[in-house]
């Protein structure tokens, strides 16, 4: 494993982070994608790996907070000094049953209630990452930049981090603290990848002016960099059973596009090139950003998933490769 430091933080992380979003998750007819025992099994494969950094949520699971919880019953086995642990707050939370109308946002009240009940089932005391979910339309960025800071100030939260959002509401925070002396974000975690060109470059100019560090959710396209599908005669997408492009009508319309197959065409050369699998390679195309530090979230729902994403540590991509995915990406359709 390699290892970079966070940003303009002193934290050091693995180059890679581990998402637990599918802890415990139920949807549909599925229940828990991840089970206990498949979440504890990989989070040890993490460490084994290498990996030191674990990305949850308070809104993780079903109920609410059971991939929390699940984390936090496996971290009574680790030296929690080893690890980056980083969790969210901001949606409506219902693991502590019906939903009251402080129970969301952005608020002192809901951000101080959420910290505690986050802190509790991960059985830690602090967080090195808490990151908002995503922005309060309802809440002044005045009260929510001061009660961060007071967390961070009573040791219960090392840093800050802000999730989805546009550039101008990322550009009114960091603002906001350096004009009222806050604690400011250092970290982002939007959604990037080499697939999916959306409106993120206004976003990343802001991230790699401040200098704040990028953890991107999703960086495999929701599977459609590893290359398991396959485009059909009508310009449709032909997945896998069970795999995400076969359960998220969503999937379609925001990867398929002449761009996305083009960039992943892109992309299976030059796996072929490196001897890597296209998963790797669009990794390592993340990691290689130089204009910030750039630490994928991957997601992986089995050990061997799990390697095979570690195995891009090990991926050069020369100036030029880099440069030809860059140009699928950036190419007008």
């Amino acid at each position: 494993m390699e290892y970079t430091t966070l940003g303009n933080t002193g934290t050091t992380v693995s180059q890679l982070c581990f998402g637990t979003w599918r802890f415990g998750r139920s949807t549909g007819d599925l229940e828990n994608e991840t089970t206990r025992e498949e979440a504890h099994e990989l989070l040890d494969a993490c460490v084994d790996h290498g990996i030191n950094f674990i990305d949850t949520a308070n809104v993780y699971g079903t109920p609410d907070g059971t991939s929390e919880e699940w984390i936090g019953e496996w971290l009574e086995g680790q030296d929690r000094e080893d690890l980056v642990i980083a969790s969210k707050v901001y949606f409506e939370f219902d693991g502590w049953g019906e939903p009251g109308p402080n129970d969301s946002g952005l608020g002192r009240k809901h951000i101080r209630a959420q910290i505690e009940g986050t802190l509790e089932r991960l059985g830690t005391d602090y967080l090195d990452l808490y990151y908002i979910h995503r922005w309060d339309d309802e809440t002044p960025i005045e009260e929510t930049m001061s009660v961060l800071t007071d967390l961070v100030r009573e040791g219960k939260v090392n840093h800050l981090g802000a999730s989805t959002m546009a550039a101008w509401q990322l550009t009114k925070a960091l603002w906001t603290s350096d004009v009222e002396g806050l604690e400011r974000f250092d970290v982002t975690q939007p959604m990037v990848n080499a697939a999916h060109y959306d409106a993120v470059g206004d976003y990343l100019d802001v991230c790699a002016d401040r200098d704040l560090a990028v953890c991107p959710y999703s960086p495999l396209a929701g599977g459609f960099l590893t290359g398991k599908y396959e485009r059909t005669e009508d310009g449709g997408v032909e997945a896998p059973d069970g795999s995400r492009g076969s359960l998220d009508d969503v999937f379609e319309d925001r990867y398929a596009t002449d761009r996305a197959w083009d960039v992943l065409e892109t992309v299976e050369s030059v796996a072929d090139e490196v001897e890597a699998t296209p998963a790797q390679v669009s990794l390592r195309w993340l990691m290689d950003q130089d204009r910030f530090t750039c630490v994928p979230i991957v997601g992986a729902r089995s050990p061997e998933q799990l390697e095979e994403n570690v195995g891009a540590v090990d991926v050069e991509l020369s100036g030029e490769q880099f440069e030809r995915i860059d140009a699928a990406r950036s190419s007008e359709q």
